[in-house]
């Protein structure tokens, strides 16, 4: 099936959010120790992890034309919010987080935000031609 310039746009951003996902990792630039996450952290990398899930299922969605990818998109996007709110406000951590992961939460935020929209955008689209 074709993808409407909406899907297009929404399957490159969710992509660029699921590369900076993997930049927070240690993959990436992550160097703090795992012992020195708190109990909040790992609840909110919890939900990391649900949402990297809900993303990578909205993906499959997508060429599938199907409304729920939207959704999933969105729930996805949103649980990010959770873990960059408390490592700005030094919940996450007990040390703080190195410059280059802070500059990718920032970068990750942004791209959530534009996610979020062009999330609902697309729903929208699928509503009223439904």
């Amino acid at each position: 099936m074709r993808l409407s310039s909406s899907a297009k746009i929404l399957a490159v951003t969710l992509v660029v959010y699921l590369i900076c996902d993997i930049l927070l990792t240690p993959v990436g630039f992550e160097t703090r120790p795992l012992n020195g996450i708190t109990t909040l952290g790992f609840v909110t990398l919890a939900l990391i992890f649900v949402g990297l899930a809900t993303i990578i299922a909205s993906l499959a969605l997508l060429s599938r034309n199907s409304r729920l990818s939207s959704n999933l998109a969105m729930i996805g996007l949103l649980l990010y919010f959770p873990a960059f709110i408390s490592d700005r406000t030094g919940y996450f951590a007990s040390l703080a987080s190195p410059t280059a992961i802070t500059v990718v939460e920032v970068i990750q935020a942004i791209v959530a935000a534009i996610g979020l929209v062009l999330a609902w955008r697309l729903y929208r689209e699928k509503s009223s031609s439904a």
